[in-house]
Order: structure tokens, then sequence, then C-alpha cells
């Protein structure tokens, strides 16, 4: 690879100079950064660096701590953050944060070592410990939360809207017949714990009596949904309708329950899920579900991330909440109403 001292001679030019046209520094003419940027290209310069690094303290990446490499909500909140920096031109660091409090491993300590700078974190699938929330606070660098906040709310955070999308929901099912609504939620994480909430206070304000018993609270939202829907729905005498779900994953245990038991879907039960996950328009029938626009969510967070980095955003922390969308399909529609 051709270095800055060569470009010098092609160009007749001191090493010094080449450097301060290649970072577009005043004082360099407009002619003699083209012809520089011109030779860099042609013979594919590529800055070191860790040279880059020492001079500006700045890497030009960021770490991303990580956990479910099989889902598709956090894939594609990964894909949305990837596009970002690329724009940016910016690299990055992804670590397993499970795997490393799992094992007892300084997960902070790796991104240092790294000089990253800046951080985006991904909910813990337990709750962060009160060492590793001052671990956090002692951080050198911005940290933009995805999707979950933590205790006192000293981060930046971008995530969709838990709540507002509730009463468009309930309306829905209460047109299409629906009454004896149940939800399987997931209580351990925050926004599980908004969605439950949001969903009993929407009931009553539709005047809709909860059923307990059709309240299925899951321990396990990636294993345990397929057996609780099961046990749930065969008991005929108190079995609901309508079923709202922590996400689509849950959904779909839940069709697949329901399929298993022959009970039919959306006739004799309506299932809505979270996510607007591929599957959700591969099951059959299709499920409903609530679109959060988890690319959106990556690209947002990974843009508010270099703004701080940069420094054109320095205000107090932000909250940046994402709204959501409804989108009945099949598995909710008793009246025959345009798909989609």
């Amino acid at each position: 690879m051709i270095s800055l001292k060569e470009i010098g001679k092609i160009c007749g030019l001191a090493e010094s100079t080449v450097s301060k046209a290649l970072k577009q520094a005043p004082g360099i003419k407009k002619e003699t950064a083209a012809r520089v940027m011109n030779v860099a290209r042609q013979y594919g310069y590529q800055p070191n660096a860790m040279v880059e690094c020492i001079q500006t303290g700045r890497s030009r990446s960021i770490g991303i701590a990580f956990n479910k490499f099989q889902c598709e909500f956090a894939g594609a909140v990964m894909e949305g953050i990837h596009q970002t920096l690329h724009e940016y031109e910016y690299d990055s660091y992804l670590i397993s944060w499970d795997r490393l409090v799992k094992d007892k491993v300084d997960l902070l300590s790796r991104f240092s070592r790294r000089r990253v700078d800046g951080l985006l974190l991904f909910p813990m699938a337990e709750p962060p410990t009160p060492e590793q929330i001052s671990d956090l606070n002692r951080f050198h660098n911005p940290v933009v939360l995805i999707d979950g906040r933590l205790p006192g709310n000293n981060f930046d955070h971008v995530g969709a809207d838990n709540r507002s999308i509730f009463p468009t929901i309930i309306k829905y099912l209460k047109e299409e017949g629906y009454r004896n609504i149940g939800i399987v939620s997931y209580t351990r994480n925050e926004n599980g714990r908004e969605r439950r909430a949001a969903f009993l206070e929407t009931m009553a304000e539709f005047n809709l009596p909860v059923n307990a018993r059709a309240c299925v609270d899951l321990s396990d939202c990636w294993n345990e949904a397929y057996d609780a829907a099961k046990r749930l729905l065969s008991d005929r005498k108190n079995r609901p309708d309508a079923l709202l779900c922590f996400n689509d994953y849950v959904a779909n245990d839940v069709l697949d329950a329901a399929c298993d038991l022959g009970i039919r879907v959306p006739e004799e039960l309506g299932i809505i899920g979270f996510g607007n996950l591929p599957l959700t328009k591969r099951a059959r029938p299709r499920l409903a579900t609530v679109d959060q626009y988890p690319g959106r969510i990556g690209q947002i967070a990974a843009e508010l991330l270099l703004s701080r980095i940069n420094g054109k955003e320095k205000g107090a922390r932000k909250n940046i909440i994402l709204p959501t969308d409804f989108i009945p399909r099949d598995s909710i529609q008793k009246n025959n109403k345009k798909r989609v």
C-alpha cells in the first residue's frame, strides 16, 4: 500500500503537506488537495487507523454490546446501525454482553482497550447490577441505550412507543367482536412491563373486563410461550377469545398451540404480536402485529451517538421514543376486512 511519503514524491510535495491535504486542513490550495486526493485514490491509499487515533484521540469506531444473534428484530436494528456507521465511515466492535457477564468478564475494559469513541447497548437478559451501572457511568465516552432504559436515567435512549398504540388495538378487537381479551406478557423486560400496563389501562378505558387467568406472564419469552399458551387455551371455561403477545415470536408460539388444540384462528381466537417481523407474513393465518420500525431505531441511535462523539449534540440526555403502527392481518379479521 502506498505511503504518504510516496504520494508526496508523486505530487512533488512534502509529506506533511500531503497529510494536511488528505485531512482537508485549512491553508491547502484546492488544486493541491484535489491532486493529492486523486493520487491517493488511484493507488488505494488507506490511512493508518492507529496513527490517526493517536493524533486525533479518536478511533472512528464504536462498541456494540449485543445479545440475541438469532433475533430478527435485533438483526434489523443492527442493520440500521451499520448502514449509518458505513455512511459516516465508522467501524464497530461487537461483543456479546450476556455471555461476558455470565463468565464474569469485564465488558467495558474490552471496549476501553479498543479506544472506542462511544457505546451502543442493547438490553441485557438480566437486569444490570449496581456495579455494572456504576461502571457505565464512569465510561469516558458517550453511551446510547437501545430499546431499554437503565435505572438512574443517565444515558441517551432510543426505542419504540410501547403504549399509545393500545387504544387502536383494543378498539379494533372490540369492533371485530372480541370481548374476552388477554395478554401473554414478559415483564422481566421494561418493554413488556410497559405493554402490560398499557393493556390494562386501555381495557379499563373501554369498559372491558380483564380475566386474570387470561393474563399470562412468561419467565422466559424464548422457550416458555408455547407450553404456557397450550395450558391457557386448554381451559375451555376460561379461554380468552383474543390474545395480545409480547412479541411476534410469542405470537407465533400461541398460533402453534392453538393449531395443535384445534382452535380456529381468527374465528375462535384472535392473535396479535409486536415487532412486524418477516415471520408474521409467513405464518398461516398471517399474524396481526405492531410495527416498531427496528431499522429506524438503529439508525437514530447511531446518529445520536455520532452527534455526541462529534460534539454536535451537547445538551441533556435524550429519550427518543419512535411511533409505532398497528398492522391488522388475518389472525384477527373475523369480518373479512381488507387484508394488509
